[in-house]
């Protein structure tokens, strides 16, 4: 019998996971559930810190800053807090128990619907979705391979494994360049978005009002810091007056490609004009002891100069922009309160400098040797966090963001709160904590929505529309994400923008959509070209040559993985460069060159970090089962597949994991080893869900295990199933699998008139796919029409060549 505890006006029931206050339900993150339940089952006794994030998290690199930040939602849901601590009380240097009284209810047990034991029913009896239960759960018992599919842990799609790691994807590019912003932090009001024209690919960059450039400095080498430091801080002055000026990232990832041009030569530029209406080159000196900072405006129609002098250059820059701004027709930003002291301004502006050129050392080493009350500032706090976010260092950027998070509370400083929470929003993601990244993106998205505060909109809507994308909740992250382009739109954040495109892109790929998503991601490709973004590029480039993949387009996707290739000039990341082996891999597959593929599929398998690489090296192993069972060797497939079938990628690529499991049952059959295949089969059908491709397969994997039993009459009409969701689907990879397979079996069934309905939905990719060309040659021969027989069955030794010699029988 179940249980329900009571306690104000609450009631929990762990069995249901359901927690409710006056009766309606009250949502909590999956992990915060897990902890109150806990706590309230052990609630005699104080419970340690470690035994709660082994319960819960089921690891023990689990940080007491994440624990603590969950113990704190946890009150804030029961309308608790960390000083009153009514319901969980913290018991110091040891952990947290239970303290508030409750009552324990019973449950009802519900009506039975069946027999009073099904355990006691005859095996005979256990037939359909049943018996394919207790199948599937034999099965994956016995491996200990997939998670319990009651799980708690929200399901993640393709690539989270992967982009919880990498610098960029998870959260999109942008958002880790705003996440870890770098100018001082102020409302920039409300803003008007420029008009954007579309070039001939349909595609212009976003454009902006104007274009802040790297200042053009002269004097002592103690001030090379100004270059950049100036140029981050008049952009921020333009965007405080309501004028869309670019973000200072996007503009350094922009000019690198343009190596050595001189500030005259960018200001010319003719690809940043049709980023920005208005270039603005600031040009710095010094003399007599006063600073002189002198903005030349290039625009279309316009030019304009702006100037001012003060004893210090960041004075002299803040007085030229405003200038800047009147002449525009614009008023500049007021002073407040909360601006900052000449010395925080200039320590912000240093280490901002140091950030935008990728010296992070520096930038540590600058607030390291600043006075304590300036390093004890919150905006200097933040900043370092920053720092620590982009070494790599994720523990302590969590635990200095919660500390600076409790020394803000909403009201006194939001739009720095905000910021600090898009911080460590971006540690919680590194750290696979999703689900509470989701909650810092909401309440981040609360304090801004009323202040329009464009910046942190988009990053925190983009980042919470890739993490539910990431979980599967499709339609409510594509809405998030469009806000989000919205947002990033106005204030001119092109790279924001592109990795907008890129998440879109991909989730629609990952819906199996396929066609939809390459139009987006070419876009997205492009975007990050101009941008000089390299990793940006190369994530869609990868999504892009997937895409054709799934399209048969196999030439396309060759050409495209030419373009990120060799990986190591594209990103320094490594998680992703091994995803650009693989992909590299898959499309050379694709064209038959299968000894260069095995050898890029090898370093994989030898190099690759088992643990932070697990999901990258199961998908390259599933590839690895591809080949070898293609060329005969079933003995080496099953090998492979047993590397390919781990929790990892059943986490992280259900899609790959399903893929897995359907060849998983081919070679088992194969290998004379038919109840392995029905267990297999019947894993796979209990994990299927209500997704219609993951439904599609589950059928084809039913109809083959089916037909191998010479059920005859019931895999027909699996096949059939399975052909008539492939077609609704209209993917060519998926119309080639289930056709090839629906087709010889029609033809050993001698059923030749569907055959041939089948054939004509197929015969489109036989000159590049040898399922299809080989299954055209079997119903050609059994039509009796020998010579296009001989043709089909030339065209499937010709796409079939590249796997001779691989040490298997020949390929059928």
């Amino acid at each position: 019998m179940t249980t329900t505890y009571r306690f104000d006006d609450f009631d929990l029931s762990p069995a249901k996971r359901e927690l409710r206050k006056a009766g309606r339900p009250l949502a909590l993150p999956a992990r915060a559930f897990d902890c109150l339940a806990y706590l309230i089952e052990h609630r005699e006794r104080a419970v340690g810190r470690d035994e709660l994030i082994a319960a819960v998290w089921g690891r023990v690199e689990v940080s007491d800053a994440l624990l603590g930040h969950t113990i704190v939602r946890i009150r804030r849901s029961l309308g608790d807090t960390g000083n009153e601590q009514r319901t969980i009380r913290t018991v110091p240097r040891f952990g947290y128990r239970w303290a508030l009284p409750l009552e324990i209810v019973p449950d009802r047990p519900a009506a039975p619907t069946g027999p009073a034991d099904p355990a006691s029913a005859p095996a005979s009896e256990a037939t359909g979705a049943d018996a394919a239960k207790g199948v599937a759960s034999e099965s994956v018992a016995a491996i200990g391979e997939a998670p319990p599919a009651t799980s708690p842990r929200p399901r993640v799609v393709a690539g989270v494994a992967f982009a919880a790691l990498t610098v960029f994807v998870l959260l999109g590019y942008a958002a880790w360049q705003r996440a870890t912003h770098v100018a001082p932090v102020s409302s920039s009001g409300p803003v008007v978005p420029a008009a954007a024209d579309a070039d001939a690919d349909g595609d212009a960059p976003v454009a902006v009002a104007a274009l802040v450039l790297p200042a053009d400095v002269d004097a002592p080498e103690e001030w090379h810091w100004l270059r950049l430091g100036l140029m981050d801080l008049v952009a921020n002055r333009l965007r405080g007056g309501a004028l869309p000026t670019a973000p200072s990232e996007s503009v350094v990832s922009l000019l690198r490609q343009r190596g050595n041009a001189s500030p005259s030569d960018l200001l010319h530029d003719a690809t940043l004009a049709q980023v920005a209406a208005l270039r603005v080159l600031p040009h710095v000196d010094r003399a007599d002891g006063r600073w002189r900072v002198r903005l030349e405006a290039l625009g279309t129609q316009r030019s304009l100069d702006a100037e001012a002098q003060a004893g210090d250059a960041i004075a002299a820059a803040r007085d030229a922009a405003d200038a800047l701004l009147r002449k525009l027709g614009k008023q500049p930003r007021a002073a407040s309160a909360d601006d900052a002291t000449p010395a925080l301004e200039e320590l912000l502006q240093r280490s901002g400098a140091a950030m935008l050129a990728d010296q992070l050392d520096e930038a540590r080493a600058l607030i390291a040797a600043a006075p304590a009350a300036l390093r004890e500032s919150p905006r200097v706090v933040h900043r370092m966090a920053q720092i620590e976010l982009r070494s790599g260092d994720y523990d302590a950027a969590e635990t200095r963001m919660h500390a600076l998070v409790d020394r803000l509370p909403a009201g006194r400083d939001d739009a720095l709160r905000a910021r600090a929470l898009l911080t460590l929003a971006a540690a919680q993601v590194r750290r696979n904590h999703a689900e509470l990244a989701v909650d810092l993106y909401e309440e981040a998205i609360a304090l801004r929505t009323a202040a329009s505060d464009h910046e942190v909109l988009g990053v925190a809507r983009l980042g919470r529309g890739a993490v539910l994308g990431q979980q599967g909740h499709w339609e409510e992250a594509t809405a998030e994400l469009s806000q989000a382009r919205t947002e990033l739109a106005t204030i001119g954040d092109s790279l924001g923008v592109a990795s907008v495109d890129v998440n879109l892109g991909e989730f629609q790929r990952m819906r199996h959509r396929p066609a939809d998503a390459l139009a987006v991601l070419k876009a997205a490709a492009r975007q990050f070209e101009r941008l000089g973004a390299r990793e940006g590029r190369a994530y869609a480039l990868v999504q892009q040559a997937l895409a054709e993949s799934e399209l048969l387009e196999v030439d396309a996707a060759l050409a495209t993985s030419e373009r990120f290739w060799p990986p190591e000039a594209h990103t320094n990341n490594r998680r992703l460069r091994w995803q650009l082996v693989r992909t590299r891999a898959l499309a050379l597959v694709g064209v038959g060159r299968i000894a260069e593929a095995q050898a890029l599929l090898a370093g994989i398998a030898r190099d690759a970090d088992p643990q932070r690489d697990a999901a990258t090296r199961a998908q390259a192993a599933l590839l690895e089962a591809v080949i070898t069972r293609r060329s005969g060797d079933e003995a080496g497939a099953a090998v492979a597949l047993q590397r390919a079938r781990i929790p990892a990628l059943h986490d992280a690529d259900p899609a790959d994991w399903t893929r897995t499991l359907v060849l998983h049952a081919r070679v088992q059959r194969e290998r004379g080893d038919p109840a392995a295949a029905a267990a297999t089969t019947a894993a796979l059908q209990a994990d299927k869900g209500t997704d219609a491709w993951r439904t599609m397969q589950a059928s084809l994997a039913a109809a083959e295990q089916a037909w191998a039993e010479h059920r005859r009459e019931p895999a027909l009409e699996q096949f059939a199933q399975a052909m008539k969701a492939a077609e609704q689907l209209g993917v060519p990879e998926d119309l080639v699998e289930v056709g090839a397979a629906y087709l010889d079996a029609l033809v050993e069934a001698s059923q030749l008139d569907s055959a041939r309905a089948v054939s004509g939905r197929i015969a489109i990719w036989a000159d590049r796919d040898a399922r299809a060309a080989g299954a055209q040659a079997r119903l050609f021969r059994a039509l009796g029409q020998d010579d296009a027989a001989r043709v089909a069955e030339e065209n499937e030794a010709r796409l079939l060549a590249g796997y001779a010699g691989l040490g298997g029988r020949a390929p059928r």
